[in-house]
């Protein structure tokens, strides 16, 4: 059985197990008591396991099971284990390693790279990230024989700094954002002017000074919409004059391409031929259009996504008319790699709130509310009491004074139980995020074996817990 028709069953077995359950996926914590999601959302064994359950010992169950250090058959590690299945993971097929993908460049006649580290002018999470894929996008471009590489929505010219500075690579940054192009260009010219006292050559583990010279023309910057439609290789050229008259083959590469970007980049990695292979991070799926109706997904989804929008899901003829919703995509994002990891249990603001929407849809049915002005103030809360009276006047509600104190002393006396429940459907929904991530990223990756190619992967790039957006997906013409 060749990839594609393999990566049509794993998707085919994905969503059987995954669309009983968008309704899980799709809710908003927010109406957490409103709309009873313990009693009508989760599956009734396991709901009625962690009814009789301590919450310390759920927990601890949890990191244990998720870790892969308890395997007994509890209803909760049952559903730990079931959602664990349903991710995509290494198959030396189409889903492969970091050095497994240094194999395959090899194979098609590329050298690879050495790593180099760059100490200042990022964040320690993003010098990882341009350490360990800039060396990759230098070795795929001796491989495919590329001429140039685009960074579609580079904002701060992150990889591109290190593609020319490092590698002597001819890039161009494309980002919608003028501001942030005008930025992000002063900001690489300082790197420049200290790039052999912050950047090191790694070799066999060690660090190493960088003698090379520079060239800091290399890295040039344009302001655009990508889009599927977009001609790269024409910016190109117009940014590149003295490059105009020779033949343009382009290493099409993004450091998380948010949302629709990076759909529109496989699109025009599919679609143009000047573009010769692509080594792709997406990020952001809360960002995706998706092209089903809007009342088959959350309510919310229609204020995000107008018809006259692209879309970004599904990519696949395959999948065409499935639908995950935004709430589900926007669950997609979140990192129970490093939720498991640091041992995160979520915010007390979580359940705070979901207790303020009792009292605003008893007493106030009718009231648009406007989230933002919410955000962060649990922080600051001791306790409800303060919370609810801290968000009675950012939302001018009025009813903080009004109520009886013995109207909130009846709300609070189940807090422990509520907030037990709160924590148990955090983490239970949590184990969907990888199941909906793997849906969209295997969507994408049958897409471009739909259009002919071959040379296509799903390349566990970077550490979860470090990077929680992991993979990257690799494409040569």
């Amino acid at each position: 059985m060749d990839n594609a028709s393999k990566l049509r069953q794993q998707l085919d077995r994905i969503i059987t197990y995954l669309s009983p359950l968008l309704s899980l996926a799709n809710c908003h914590m927010v109406e957490f008591f409103t709309h009873n999601h313990w009693e009508n959302l989760l599956p009734s064994d396991l709901r009625q396991y962690l009814d009789d359950i301590e919450l310390n010992d759920a927990i601890d169950q949890f990191w244990k099971c998720a870790k892969g250090e308890q395997d007994d058959k509890t209803e909760l590690s049952k559903w730990v284990l079931n959602s664990q299945s349903h991710c995509v993971s290494l198959n030396n097929g189409y889903c492969i390693s970091r050095s497994q993908l240094q194999e395959k460049i090899k194979s098609w006649g590329g050298d690879i790279k050495p790593e180099v580290r760059i100490k200042e002018f990022m964040t320690s999470k993003k010098s990882y990230e341009v350490q360990t894929m800039s060396h990759l996008v230098a070795s795929l471009f001796s491989a495919s024989g590329s001429t140039h590489c685009v960074e579609a929505g580079g904002g701060r010219g992150h990889l591109p700094v290190a593609l020319t500075l490092a590698y002597h690579l001819p890039s161009l940054t494309v980002d919608c954002d003028q501001r942030t192009i005008i930025n992000a260009e002063k900001r690489v010219k300082i790197i420049q002017k200290q790039w052999h006292a912050i950047a090191k050559k790694i070799k066999d583990g060690s660090e190493e000074s960088i003698s090379e010279s520079i060239n800091s023309n290399l890295h040039r910057f344009a302001t655009a919409y990508i889009t599927e439609h977009t001609d790269l290789a024409a910016i190109l050229r117009e940014k590149f004059p003295e490059h105009s008259s020779t033949d343009i083959r382009l290493l099409l590469t993004g450091l998380h391409t948010c949302g629709d970007l990076g759909a529109a980049s496989l699109r025009i990695a599919t679609h143009r031929a000047t573009v010769c292979a692509a080594l792709t991070v997406p990020c952001c799926y809360h960002l995706l259009h998706e092209t089903t109706d809007h009342l088959m997904v959350d309510t919310f989804q229609r204020d995000f996504a107008p018809e006259a929008a692209g879309h970004g899901f599904p990519m696949s003829v395959h999948l065409r008319g499935y639908s995950l919703g935004r709430n589900a995509r926007m669950l997609a994002a979140q990192s129970i790699d490093r939720v498991v990891s640091h041992q995160q249990l979520p915010d007390k603001s979580l359940l705070y709130r979901a207790m303020l929407q009792v009292i605003i849809k008893t007493h106030l049915p009718d009231l648009p509310l406007s989230e933002g002005k919410l955000k962060g103030i649990g922080a600051k809360c001791k306790d409800f009491n303060e919370y609810f009276k801290t968000a009675d006047v950012l939302l001018k509600l009025g009813l903080y004074d009004s109520l009886p104190d013995t109207y909130l002393m009846d709300l609070g006396k189940n807090m422990n139980c509520q907030w037990k429940k709160i924590v148990l459907f955090y983490l239970v929904r949590l184990c969907l995020a990888q199941v909906i991530e793997s849906v969209i990223l295997l969507d994408r990756l049958l897409y471009l074996y739909e259009n002919g190619f071959e040379k296509v992967f799903l390349v566990k790039l970077f550490d979860p817990v470090l990077s929680p957006r992991c993979h990257a997906i690799v494409v040569v013409r």
